[in-house]
């Protein structure tokens, strides 16, 4: 969870980083030449409203007309043609001083005036020289604003952007730091119910977080899966104990049967030396009586035979009796590409890279969803002695007369001993057995019991770096 919460904090920081200053850096670049095109602007509009004004009426004391431009910073001055004072802004400015400013650059004051910026002047002004002319006569206009002063400000607006940034990205980290914390503690108890499911221990659920969050959903279908898991488990061990019980069964009637057997063929002796002897005895006797009675006694010895040897036939069936496969003419070819992607998936949660190599056209006589669990029987067994980022390999091939099924696993070799004992019913590897393995070890018996039913084979080979289990179809079987 470290990993997830120093993410976060990063991503978060990353964020302040690239919003503050982003800001910052638009603030610096743009924000004389803003400031400057906004003043231009409104002084453009003040001259549009003062030409609309009757300059020859105005005085310093007409307070009321020049209302709309008293909130404005800059400076409006108006002189007539005679370069006398009309109307000032700033109370404090010298009037002679404007006269003389005014007088000296009258050459340059237009009817159609625009505010403009120069930086080369003492003060860096925006001003406007603008000439009206009226009825009664021509009026100066000269509109100006200082702009050394919103220098120095921009200067001390950047400083503290700068400062505003370091304090975000201080206080930025504290609450990552407690966010991850919020976020990471369920994460971490999820983790760690997870891990006793892993090894069996049901005991605890999940504390009941808020359904308002997507974290609490989780941790409510969390609760509902883990219960869900330790039903089929017990439903799992239940099985196991009934089937046990039945291989127990079983057991117990083979030992009947061979009882039966053995009792059966001790009846059997009697009347075949009772038929034996009166047989014989038939080719000496000339009574009819005597031999109607030697031939009654063989007809009633022979019946008694035909009962017993039902009796061992009706047996014979009941314990080989099995449910027949439903073989049909199948691609085999599309069963596992049907497969495939649900092992892909499979194999992919479990961090074991997957590969198959499945040849077209591969028809067979088979059962499909007989070979289904036989090759997921396969593929369960690969997986169980496969570790993370190894490989299990799905392979389907054809020769002259069959079809050869296989499925590799980049695993632990087989004792070569244990090649051919692995297919008995109920067997353990010794590893399994060493480790304490809960395995009923029934994958590969029903494996075999499947291709026996298809009539054909199977086994398993060792590679050089782990270990191939094959299956063989014959192409044209005997139906």
């Amino acid at each position: 969870m470290n990993k997830l919460r120093a993410e976060i904090v990063l991503f978060i920081d990353l964020f302040l980083v690239l919003l503050l200053g982003g800001i910052l850096l638009f603030y610096s670049l743009f924000a004389d030449n803003y400031y400057i095109s906004r003043k231009k602007h409104q002084i453009n509009e003040a001259y549009a409203f003062i030409e609309t004004l009757d300059l020859s009426e105005l005085g310093n004391e007409d307070e009321e007309t020049f209302l709309p431009l008293a909130e404005s910073s800059y400076t409006v001055i108006i002189c007539d043609a005679a370069f006398q004072t009309l109307y000032s802004s700033n109370a404090k400015s010298n009037g002679s001083m404007l006269q003389d400013q005014i007088r000296k650059k009258a050459d340059s004051y237009t009817e159609k005036a625009e505010a403009g910026y120069f930086p080369e002047l003492t003060g860096q002004p925006i001003s406007l020289r603008g000439l009206i002319s009226q009825d009664d006569g021509t009026f100066y206009v000269l509109i100006h604003e200082n702009t050394r002063t919103l220098h120095s400000g921009i200067r001390y607006a950047r400083q503290i952007l700068g400062d505003l940034l370091l304090l975000a990205i201080f206080s930025g980290t504290i609450f990552a730091l407690l966010l991850s914390e919020w976020i990471t503690r369920p994460l971490a108890q999820i983790r760690q119910l997870i891990q006793r499911m892993m090894n069996n221990d049901f005991s605890k659920h999940l504390p009941e977080q808020s359904r308002l969050n997507e974290l609490g959903e989780l941790s409510s279908e969390i609760n509902l899966m883990e219960d869900k898991i330790q039903q089929n488990i017990n439903d799992l061990n239940n099985y196991n104990y009934l089937l046990l019980r039945q291989n127990r069964d079983m057991a117990e009637f083979e030992d009947m049967r061979k009882k039966l057997v053995s009792n059966i063929t001790h009846e059997l002796k009697t009347p075949l030396a009772i038929i034996s002897s009166q047989v014989e005895l038939l080719q000496y006797e000339y009574d009819e009586t005597k031999k109607d009675y030697y031939f009654t006694s063989i007809l009633e010895e022979t019946d008694k035979m035909s009962r017993l040897i039902s009796s061992i036939l009706q047996n014979s069936r009941m314990e080989n009796k099995i449910q027949q496969a439903s073989l049909r003419w199948t691609s085999l070819s599309d069963l596992l590409l049907d497969l495939k992607p649900k092992y892909e998936s499979w194999l992919a949660s479990l961090k074991i890279r997957f590969t198959a190599f499945i040849e077209e056209d591969c028809m067979a006589y088979l059962d499909p969803q007989q070979i289904e669990q036989a090759v997921n029987n396969y593929m369960m067994n690969a997986t169980r002695y496969t570790k993370p980022g190894r490989s299990v390999r799905l392979s389907l091939s054809s020769t002259e007369d069959s079809f050869y099924l296989s499925v590799y696993n980049d695993g632990p070799r087989l004792p070569e001993a244990e090649l051919t004992k692995v297919w008995t019913g109920f067997y353990q590897s010794g590893e399994k057995r060493k480790n304490g393995s809960t395995e009923i070890g029934m994958g590969l018996y029903i494996v075999k019991d499947i291709m026996n039913h298809h009539q054909g084979s199977c086994g398993a080979l060792n590679r050089e770096a782990g270990v191939e289990f094959w299956m063989c179809f014959p192409k044209n079987p005997v139906v």
